[in-house]
Formats: structure tokens, C-alpha cells, sequence
């Protein structure tokens, strides 16, 4: 089975509360998010995380410790963005959380500790907006469970409804990060249309820069030559892809926040780079990561001894779009002659090292 993570997935958060806090000191431009949940213990801790488009694990925003069934964090320099509100029992080892919008004005979560994620966010018009896109994914979901429509209604159903929803509704952020994931299925006119409808603020965002990259950029095409990479490795070597040309090369796009990327790295890898050590052959792994130590802790717990380069220009990167990265890990085979040969979405035990027999003529 593949294994793979994708982008617009929401995944679990890493609780690095030290490295990754913003100070909220000595600025304007704030707003109030306060919680009334039922049942909440005193002293558990609540993080506010700003959902990073570049970084899938965010970054930390605040924390402060649970009292009388409530808590507050003021939030400054606000700006439109996704933000997620955890609550942490150590001592149980379990997590609550909750995904919301915050743009202008205060916001209140009211709702009880067991059903937390469910809880009921007031003040945030983004997040309404939100969760009117994600019904329409929910209503074709019962559909199909009712057994009122086949599979191939069900996505086509989903991606004409939720296509015109954004196009209905397109100057704001929620519709902007959403509409990203349909870029590689839409053509360049209904691209530059979309980008069209966004005010100036929008387009200069990094949504709106990433969008028009994917219109914009020239991207790979199976069966013709790779488009050449240029980025450092951990010692702050430049290396080019173009710098392996005559070999067979593995190009694999990875994260420290991709649980499947990590079971790649130390167990397919490896055995790949011992079989083929005779042959024409290299690995080069291409971090997404935006933090320098978390590529290089990642690099030191998988014991990458292959070639490891980064931008850390995170998902939003030109090369991610170059490539039309969806979802990681993603990996590609190129021949000996810079000819792109394969695509390999996700992590599926056995599958490269297939495609690899048949190039060397390995029995």
C-alpha cells in the first residue's frame, strides 16, 4: 500500500514550545481569542499555532495554562491565516484540537472538552467561509455512504462544486489556499483568472506568489529532460542536479513533518544506495523543510549519508512547483541522459528498487 502525506492534510503538531514561540510584547494591532469549554481541567496547557503554508507543523504562536474551565491569548499584528488551538494533557497523553480562521476582531470557542474539535468558533467570517467549502466534500461523503452515488460522481461532484464555490467567493485567503490544490488540474486560463479576482494584497501574499508560480513556471514532463536544481547541503555547498548527469538519480522530495518520508530515508534508501554502489547510481533528497536545524536533525536521526540539498523555501518553493510536488515523499527516476522517467507518489515498500532492477538489468 502507498504510503503517503499530503499537502492540505492536517497533521499532528510538533509541541517544540521554546524554538518556534513569536513574542507578543510590545505591539499593536491585537485581538482577544478566548475559550469557554465545558469539562477542561485546570493547568493543562492550551498552544495557539499559526498553520505555516510553508511548514506543515506551524509555528507557535502562545501558550498559557487552563483555569475555571477557560482560557485567553492575545494574539497581535494580526494578519488573515489558518490557526489551530491545542490542548495538552500530559499526564493522560492526549490532545485536543481545533482548526480556525482569525482575520479582524476578537474570536470566542465555546464548546465542551470531549468534543473540543467540534467546538463552536464565533467572531471569525474565515471561518465560516471554511467550513461552507469542506460541507460540500461532507455532503458527497454521505452520499456515497448512503450509496446514493458511484466513486466517480463522488470526485466529480466534489471538484465542480467546490471549484465554483471559489470562484463564487475568491478574494479572501480561505479560498486562495484552497484553490491551490487544484492547480495542476486546471488550465493556465483558469488560473490567471482566479489570480485575476484577488486584490493586490492577496496576489503579493505567499499563496498568491505560489499561484501564480503555477502558471507562470515551467514545469517537468515525464519522458523529457529534468529541469535543473540548484540549492546548498548542509555544510552550505551549492550542488546542482545537472552535476550527477550521466548517472541514474533518484530525486526525492521530503520533510522532518512527512512520517512516511522518514520510513524512506531508513529503510528504503540505504539498502538502495548498498545494492547499487557499482553501478551508475546516486540518491539526492530534496528537504522542503523552511528551518535549518530541523532538516539537519532530521538528516542526523535517518543517518542520510547520500546527497542531501535544500532551499528551505518550504512547500511554496520554485522547485516544489517546478516539479508539481503534491505530496510527500515524492520521488522521481532520471536516466542517465537527464531523461525523467518515472514518478513515484508516496512511499510504497519495493516500488523503486522494481523500477531500478529493470534500468540496470538485475534479475
Amino acid at each position: 500500500m502507498k504510503k503517503i502525506t499530503i499537502i492540505l492534510s492536517l497533521i499532528l503538531i510538533s509541541c517544540n514550545f521554546s524554538q518556534d514561540k513569536e513574542s507578543n510584547s510590545n505591539k499593536s494591532n491585537s485581538l482577544k481569542l478566548t475559550g469557554t469549554i465545558e469539562n477542561l481541567k485546570d493547568s493543562l496547557t492550551v498552544v495557539l499555532y499559526k498553520m505555516d503554508s510553508r511548514n506543515f507543523y506551524g509555528k507557535n504562536i502562545d501558550s498559557i495554562l487552563s483555569l475555571n474551565g477557560t482560557f485567553e491569548l492575545k494574539i497581535d499584528n494580526i494578519e488573515p491565516s489558518e490557526y489551530m488551538i491545542m490542548i495538552l494533557d500530559y499526564k493522560n497523553m492526549v490532545a485536543k484540537r481545533n482548526s480556525f480562521w482569525l482575520d479582524k476582531g476578537d474570536v470566542s470557542i465555546i464548546g465542551t472538552y470531549d468534543d473540543f474539535e467540534n467546538a463552536k468558533i464565533n467572531g471569525s467570517k474565515l471561518t465560516e467561509l471554511s467550513k461552507r467549502y469542506f460541507a460540500i466534500s461532507e455532503k458527497y461523503s454521505n452520499q456515497m455512504k448512503n450509496g446514493e452515488i458511484e466513486l466517480k460522481d463522488f470526485h466529480k461532484g466534489i471538484n465542480i462544486e467546490q471549484l465554483n464555490f471559489l470562484f463564487e467567493n475568491p478574494n479572501n485567503t480561505v479560498s486562495l489556499s484552497n484553490f491551490l490544490s487544484y492547480t495542476d488540474k486546471l488550465s493556465k486560463d483558469s488560473l490567471q483568472l482566479f489570480y485575476s479576482k484577488l486584490d493586490n494584497q492577496l496576489q503579493n501574499s505567499t499563496y498568491g506568489i505560489a499561484l501564480k508560480n503555477s502558471f507562470e513556471i515551467e514545469k517537468i514532463k515525464i519522458g523529457k529532460p529534468f529541469i535543473d536544481i540548484s540549492a546548498k547541503d548542509l555544510e552550505g555547498n551549492i550542488v546542482k542536479l545537472s552535476d550527477f548527469k550521466g548517472k541514474v538519480i533518484v530525486l526525492d522530495f521530503w520533510a522532518i513533518w512527512c512520517h512516511y518520508c522518514h520510513e524512506q530515508n531508513q529503510e528504503e534508501f540505504p539498502r538502495l544506495k548498498e545494492k547499487y554502489k557499482n553501478e551508475d547510481f546516486v540518491i539526492i533528497s530534496y528537504s522542503v523543510d523552511v528551518d535549518k536545524k530541523d532538516w539537519e536533525k532530521s538528516t542526523k536521526t535517518d543517518n542520510i549519508d547520500w546527497i542531501n540539498i535544500s532551499n528551505l523555501r518550504g512547500v511554496s518553493d520554485k522547485v516544489v512547483t517546478q516539479y508539481g510536488v503534491q505530496g510527500y515523499p515524492t520521488s522521481f527516476i532520471i536516466d542517465k541522459d537527464g531523461t525523467i522517467i518515472k514518478q513515484m507518489n508516496g512511499y510504497e515498500y519495493n516500488a523503486l528498487e522494481i523500477e531500478l532492477d529493470k534500468i540496470f538489468d538485475i534479475k
